[in-house]
């Protein structure tokens, strides 16, 4: 179960940071698809967006903070959902539940946060 987990984190992360620097390479053809909220505009929030995706992703790659990271991509998958409905959504539900078995399951033994709790059980 510990490589499965492993597997799925590197996976997901791997995949999402993938999927963000292609955005960012394609910047100028998608940031039309990106909606203004109140004061901030579509450039902002895509910088926002695209920043906190690449932080979330290296943080479930490396084992660091699994649970909130995967927590934080899920929240934002159901907002996309709740913004845009359910076109495309068929995808959207897939990575919603690989996130959502990334914050049941926790960073597993190879993860960054076991190393650091274990360090401290032996203190």
């Amino acid at each position: 179960m510990d490589f499965a987990v492993l597997f799925m984190r590197l996976f997901a992360g791997g995949m999402m940071l993938l999927h963000n620097i292609g955005k960012i390479q394609n910047y100028n053809e998608i940031i039309g698809s990106y909606p203004s909220f109140l004061f901030i505009e579509q450039q902002a929030v895509f910088v926002i967006v695209a920043a906190a995706e690449v932080l979330l992703s290296l943080l479930i790659i490396v084992g660091l903070w699994v649970r909130a990271a995967a927590f934080w991509m899920a929240a934002g998958i159901l907002a996309l959902l709740a913004w845009s409905g359910f076109e495309e959504g068929e995808l959207r539900f897939l990575w919603l539940g690989i996130f959502l078995f990334l914050v049941l399951s926790g960073g597993g033994t190879y993860a960054f946060d076991s190393m650091v709790s274990t360090r401290e059980r032996e203190i």
